[in-house]
């Protein structure tokens, strides 16, 4: 269906780039993940456990996962979103999470899993960041 619609742009005159977008279907991201605020890791993930809890909300929550356990390989998911932007996905070389606020200091919020054994919320620097990224719709 994609495919169709890419097409259908193309015939229109219309091209897709791979330019920054909107953090996109991200609400019911970020509700499910601080509804589980203290959480330990889920049963069916790895030792290292922040990308499969992310990929197990963003699929409980509607939008297409990853499909991955690692991080990193969160930067080429969905599409490009604007840094620091609430709702994007904030992806780091050992650490992925979401986007729901600032700290100061140039510092975002994220929310994420295995963030001292739990989902938490956590800051970071934004230069931390390897790629942000927005949800992917099924």
């Amino acid at each position: 269906m994609r495919m169709l619609a890419v097409f259908a742009f193309a015939l229109m005159g219309y091209f897709v780039t791979d330019a920054p977008v909107a953090a996109r279907d991200s609400n019911t991201v970020i509700q499910v993940m601080l509804a589980e605020l203290g959480h330990q890791r889920p049963e069916n993930c790895p030792g290292r456990w922040c990308a499969c809890y992310l990929d197990n909300v963003l699929a409980r929550s509607g939008l297409a996962p990853r499909g991955s356990n690692i991080a990193r390989d969160f930067a080429n998911y969905g599409a490009p979103a604007e840094p620091g932007q609430i709702g994007a996905i904030m992806v780091m070389s050992n650490h992925v999470g979401v986007v729901v606020g600032t700290c100061g200091n140039g510092q975002v919020q994220i929310v994420s899993g295995n963030y001292s054994n739990r989902v938490a919320l956590g800051c970071y620097n934004a230069s931390r960041a390897i790629a942000w990224r927005a949800p992917a719709a099924v």
